[in-house]
C-alpha cells in the first residue's frame, strides 16, 4: 500500500491556514491514517507555529516543520520535494485553497493509476474553469473519463509522485538558471516574478512533453488571498467543489487516448479532424499563440493575411467543437500560412463576437430584458 502525506504550505497567513486545516480535517478518510505536514516559512514572528502546534489532527500523525531564516516561496516548495524520500505521493497544499471532502479519495486512486506512467509530472486537484493566459473561460471537452490532461502544472492543490517529482527535481537543477521565456511558454507564465517555483514545473511540462492530470470536478477551490501571487484579495478562480467523496472514478489510463490540452489551454489533436499532420498545425483558437513557431497550418479566431482553407462558427461550447463537428461559419479558420492573401475586412470586424461567445453576453442582456419587461409588466397589471 502506498505511503502517503498532506503538506500544507504556510507563511503568516493564519486564518487562511486554519481554514485549510479545518478543511482537512472534515475530509474522508475512510479507515486510514494520514502523516499532516504544516511546513512554515519564516515570517518573523512565532503565531503561525503557535496556530499550526494548537491544531488538533484526528487523522494520524502530524509534523510541524519551521525554517531559521527565511526559504522564500520558490525554495520552500521546492524543499517539500524532499519529502518523497520517505512518502510515495503528497499532496501539497499552499494556504489560500482549501480541499473537498473527498480529494483523499481521489488522491488514493489516481496515484494508484498514474504512480508508474513517466509521461505524467503530477496529479492536480484544481480544474480550471477559466484560461489564465487570458482570462477567458475555459471548458474541458467531456469523454466519458473523469479526467484529462494538460501541459499544465499546477499550484492550487497537486499531488506530487516519488518518481516524477525527482524526475523534476533533476531537470529543474540542470536549467533552473536558463531563461523561461519560449515560443511554445505562454508569455503570461514567462512573465510571472522570480519567487514563481511554478513556472518551471510548467516549463518542464512543456520541454520534457509531460502532462499533468486534471479532474472535470475539482477537489479543491481557490481563496486567491493577498500574499505572494495577489496583491488585493479577490474571487476569480473560486470554483465549485465536489462535495462528497468518490468511491470508482473513471480514470484514462492512457495519455493519447484522453483529451489533451497545451499549455495555452489550446485543444491538441485537431489536426485529424482537418485532414493534416498535427506537428504541421498551430491550434491557437483563443489567439494568443501568433504561431511563434512558424506552423505551416494556422487556426485561430484572428484575422491573417493568409489562404483560408476552411472556416467554422462560433456557437458549440467549449470552442474546439466547432471543428471537431465541422460546424461551418465566419469565426475561426485555417490558414496556410506558405500562402500569403489580404484579408476580408468581413473577417476583421467579426472578432467583437468573442467576447460575447465566451459570456453569453447576448443570452444574458435577453434575459436581463425579459427580467424587467415582466417587472414593467406586473406594476401595470396592478395599476
Amino acid at each position: 500500500m502506498s505511503k502517503f502525506a498532506a503538506v500544507v504550505i504556510g507563511y503568516n497567513r493564519i486564518p487562511g491556514m486554519l481554514r485549510l486545516l479545518e478543511s482537512l480535517e472534515n475530509a474522508d478518510y475512510g479507515d486510514d491514517e494520514l502523516t499532516l505536514i504544516i511546513s512554515l516559512d519564516n515570517c518573523g514572528s512565532s503565531e503561525p507555529e503557535e496556530a499550526a502546534n494548537a491544531f488538533v489532527w484526528s487523522h494520524g500523525k502530524k509534523i510541524v516543520r519551521t525554517f531559521p531564516e527565511r526559504q522564500g516561496l520558490r525554495n520552500h516548495i521546492l524543499s517539500c520535494g524532499e519529502f518523497l524520500n520517505e512518502y510515495d505521493a503528497i499532496a501539497v497544499l499552499e494556504d489560500d485553497i482549501i480541499v473537498s471532502p473527498g480529494y483523499y479519495q481521489y488522491m488514493k486512486q489516481a496515484v494508484e493509476c498514474y504512480k508508474e506512467n513517466i509521461d505524467i509530472a503530477g496529479i492536480s486537484l484544481y480544474s480550471h474553469k477559466m484560461n489564465v493566459n487570458i482570462d477567458l473561460p475555459f471548458v474541458p471537452e467531456p469523454d466519458g473519463y473523469d479526467v484529462f490532461f494538460m501541459q499544465f502544472a499546477q499550484s492550487w492543490g497537486q499531488i506530487w509522485m516519488k518518481e516524477q517529482w525527482f524526475a523534476f527535481r533533476d531537470w529543474y537543477y540542470a536549467h533552473a538558471e536558463e531563461p523561461i521565456e519560449a515560443d511554445n511558454v505562454p508569455a503570461f507564465v514567462a512573465n510571472w516574478p522570480k519567487t514563481s517555483w511554478l513556472k518551471y514545473h510548467i516549463k518542464y511540462c512543456i520541454a520534457e512533453n509531460k502532462y499533468f492530470v486534471y479532474p472535470y470536478q475539482a477537489l479543491t477551490t481557490c481563496f486567491s488571498d493577498a500574499g505572494e501571487h495577489f496583491k488585493e484579495t479577490n474571487t476569480v478562480y473560486q470554483i465549485p467543489l465536489v462535495r462528497k467523496a468518490v468511491k470508482s472514478y473513471q480514470f484514462c489510463e492512457q495519455i493519447k487516448a484522453g483529451v489533451c490540452y497545451d499549455a495555452f489551454f489550446e485543444r491538441q489533436g485537431l489536426g485529424k479532424y482537418l485532414g493534416i499532420e498535427e506537428q504541421e498545425l498551430c491550434t491557437d483558437i483563443y489567439g494568443i499563440k501568433e504561431n511563434k513557431e512558424g506552423k505551416r497550418y494556422w487556426l485561430t479566431r484572428e484575422a491573417k493575411n493568409y489562404q483560408i482553407l476552411k472556416k467554422f462558427d462560433l456557437c458549440m461550447s467549449p470552442h474546439e467543437c466547432n471543428v471537431i463537428y465541422g460546424i461551418e461559419g465566419e469565426c475561426i479558420f485555417l490558414y496556410d500560412t506558405f500562402v500569403e492573401k489580404a484579408v476580408s475586412k468581413n473577417i476583421k470586424n467579426k472578432n467583437y463576437l468573442t467576447v460575447s461567445y465566451y459570456y453569453n453576453l447576448n443570452a444574458r442582456w435577453k434575459l436581463l430584458q425579459d427580467y424587467f419587461v415582466t417587472k414593467i409588466k406586473r406594476k401595470l397589471e396592478k395599476k
